[in-house]
């Protein structure tokens, strides 16, 4: 999955972050106008863990969908991505996924 500058940012958003992408395409979170460290969330184990773990998000395995829900202190956002042979890879959508949704709601 090709995953948009928009997502990114909104998920950014979602941490209060800001995104920053050098003339290379690689992103970075920010923070006060200072780059925090390189941020790819969509490829990297690490980065969506610690989005997941950010905002407390849950997950659950449903009928060969990965569903990543934040409930509660955010409302009531979904990510969801077709299971895969690729476990990691479709956690990692979903997780981007919600966080990108709750980020844009702010």
């Amino acid at each position: 999955m090709t995953i948009s500058t928009t997502t990114l940012k909104n998920a950014a958003r979602a941490i209060e972050r800001d995104l920053w992408t050098d003339s290379d395409g690689c992103n970075y979170l920010a923070k006060d106008g200072a780059i925090l460290r390189r941020w790819e969330p969509g490829s990297d184990d690490g980065d969506s863990f610690r989005l997941m773990a950010a905002l407390g998000l849950d997950v659950q395995l449903l009928r060969g969908m990965m569903l990543i829900a934040a409930e509660d202190y955010y409302g009531d956002f979904r990510g969801e991505c077709e299971w895969t042979t690729d476990r990691a890879a479709a956690y990692r959508t979903a997780i981007l996924l919600c966080a990108a949704k709750i980020g844009a709601a702010l």
